[in-house]
């Protein structure tokens, strides 16, 4: 019978480059080698993701560590992701399973998101206007991955 994992749920809050809350940085860290960085995707390039990774802006940053080995998944907030709509629930429950799928492969120890600086239920976001539904449904869905993975 193999050992469980606990799953440690970490909210970051960006506070400048080069120190915690820095995706690019804490990625190269060692106290993250075995953590899976969520960051907020746009909706074409989580679509396109498999067919060419690219650097993107604010926390998308971390975008190419998608690839092998990855440390790194995109959940896409936009753009017009202002509320909670079938559509957009059913592209995030895409990219919710994939962090699922990935969590549950045992190379994890940690899921580290971003949060919003007032709120660590609520997911971070900087470059679209999102839907405190969606940043609220993200933030809860990453804790029942994590809970689960145990």
């Amino acid at each position: 019978m193999s050992a469980t994992v606990q799953i440690v749920l970490k909210p970051s809050v960006f506070a400048g480059s080069g120190k915690e809350g820095d995706f690019a940085w804490m990625i190269e860290q060692p106290q993250y080698a075995q953590a899976l960085f969520v960051f907020n995707d746009n909706e074409s390039q989580f679509l396109a993701y498999m067919d060419g990774i690219s650097v993107g802006g604010g926390n998308a940053v971390i975008r190419p560590y998608q690839g092998a080995g990855a440390r790194a998944a995109g959940v896409p907030t936009g753009p017009g992701y202002d509320a909670l709509t079938t559509g957009n629930k059913a592209i995030i429950d895409r990219a919710l399973a994939r962090v699922s799928s990935l969590i549950k492969s045992g190379r994890y120890t940690m899921l580290v998101y971003s949060a919003d600086e007032t709120d660590p239920s609520l997911l971070g976001h900087g470059i679209f206007d999102v839907g405190e539904d969606v940043r609220r449904y993200i933030v809860a869905e990453l804790k029942t991955i994590a809970s689960s993975a145990a």
